[in-house]
């Protein structure tokens, strides 16, 4: 299924209907794509899945501070499509309710329509070389609310970051379970949108999910969704 014509992470725009990135996106092999098909949907389908995290990675060499660059922008959606509810994470720049360099925002997509956002309070821009960064996107689902949170975000330009409500979105549902999620959408959707040469990797290290009687699964990835951007 292609993606919306205003999708929020695919044109260098500096308008509210198309937030700002640029560059190809990546495509996951399809061997891989295949791997994590038959991992997930073995347990999925037996179990009623009500949250789901998945533990990102990101290694930067030398950042531009001066252009904001690298960018990037994550995807995940609850449905396994983009026609409904989903949410993007961006780093290193934030696009709504205009442009604006640096920082971390969290957005609410229904289809082609921004709905919601939040913004972390810091607006510096990646500075350390050679850091690596580390985050967790965390979608839960209970009582008719759907949760969409960044948790224990790791980064020596922006220190911590996650955790406190101030990258976490709710929105009222209809779903009951996270069951139709699949992993190939945010791997394949996700990535680099500006000054990939700047990332060395952009790694999925585990996902791991939480059925409705509190039992916890873990799958270890971990997957390199970037591994052919420059080092």
């Amino acid at each position: 299924m292609g993606r919306p014509s205003a999708w929020p992470c695919a044109s260098r725009t500096y308008g509210t209907t198309s937030p700002h990135a640029g560059g190809a996106k990546r495509r996951v092999p399809p061997l891989v794509a295949l791997a994590i098909a038959a991992a997930w949907c073995g347990p999925v389908y037996a179990l009623d899945v009500v949250a789901i995290e998945e533990h990102w990675e990101m290694a930067v060499g030398e950042p531009d501070a001066s252009s904001s660059g690298p960018q990037v922008c994550m995807v995940t959606t609850p449905s396994g499509h983009l026609d409904g509810n989903y949410f993007v994470f961006t780093l290193n720049h934030r696009s709504h309710p205009e442009y604006s360099p640096g920082g971390l925002q969290v957005q609410q997509w229904c289809g082609e329509q921004l709905l919601d956002s939040r913004s972390a309070p810091t607006d510096e821009p990646l500075h350390h070389n050679d850091e690596v960064l580390r985050w967790v996107q965390r979608t839960a689902v209970h009582g008719g609310v759907l949760t969409f949170e960044i948790l224990n975000g790791e980064s020596s330009s922006w220190g911590d970051f996650g955790g406190d409500g101030r990258l976490k979105l709710t929105v009222t549902t209809d779903l009951t379970t996270l069951n139709s999620y699949r992993p190939g959408t945010p791997i394949e959707e996700s990535g680099v949108s500006f000054a990939g040469n700047r990332v060395r990797s952009l790694v999925l290290t585990k996902l791991r999910w939480w059925d409705s009687e509190g039992h916890v699964y873990e799958m270890n990835a971990p997957i390199d969704i970037d591994a052919d951007l420059d080092p």
